[in-house]
C-alpha cells in the first residue's frame, strides 16, 4: 500500500498536479524595478528615458514613477500585462515633451525579455517600451 500511494505521490509531481508555480515573465516581473531606457513611437520617433520608473510588487502593486507619481495593481499572464486604467496618479502640470509612463501602460502590453531588457508592446500599437533593470 505505502509503494502503491509512493508512486501516486511521484506521478502526480511529474504530471503537474496542484497548484503550479508561475513560469517566464509571470515569474520575472513582480518584486522588479525597471528604468525607462527608451521609447520607440509608431513614426520610429525616439524618446529618451530621463530617470523615470516603474516598480512591479510581488503581490500585484504597481508604482510608476514618470512626471507624475502612479499607484495601483498590476496582472501578468503568460507574456500578457494588464494595468487597469484606474492608476491612482498625481496630477501635475507636465511640461510639453516629457514622457508620462502611465499613459504607455495602461490596458494590456505584451512583455518580452531580450537580454537585459524588458519590452513593453501596448496592445494595438507598433510602439515599444524599452526598460532596463534600475539601479538598486
Amino acid at each position: 500500500m505505502r509503494v502503491v500511494l509512493a508512486s501516486l505521490a511521484v506521478l502526480c509531481t511529474l504530471a503537474g498536479c496542484g497548484p503550479s508555480a508561475p513560469v517566464g515573465l509571470a515569474a520575472d516581473v513582480p518584486g522588479t524595478t525597471w528604468s525607462l531606457e527608451r521609447i520607440v513611437a509608431d513614426d520610429g520617433v525616439v524618446h529618451r528615458g530621463m530617470g523615470e520608473q516603474v516598480s512591479f510588487g510581488p503581490q500585484g502593486s504597481l508604482s510608476v514613477s514618470s512626471c507624475n507619481q502612479c499607484s495601483g495593481r498590476y496582472a501578468v499572464r503568460d507574456s500578457v500585462l494588464t494595468v487597469p486604467n484606474t492608476l491612482a496618479c498625481t496630477r501635475r502640470a507636465c511640461p510639453t515633451g516629457t514622457v508620462e509612463l502611465e499613459a504607455y501602460l495602461a490596458g494590456q502590453s505584451v512583455l518580452r525579455r531580450d537580454g537585459t531588457y524588458l519590452i513593453v508592446r501596448p496592445d494595438g500599437s507598433r510602439q515599444q517600451i524599452l526598460f532596463v533593470p534600475a539601479e538598486p
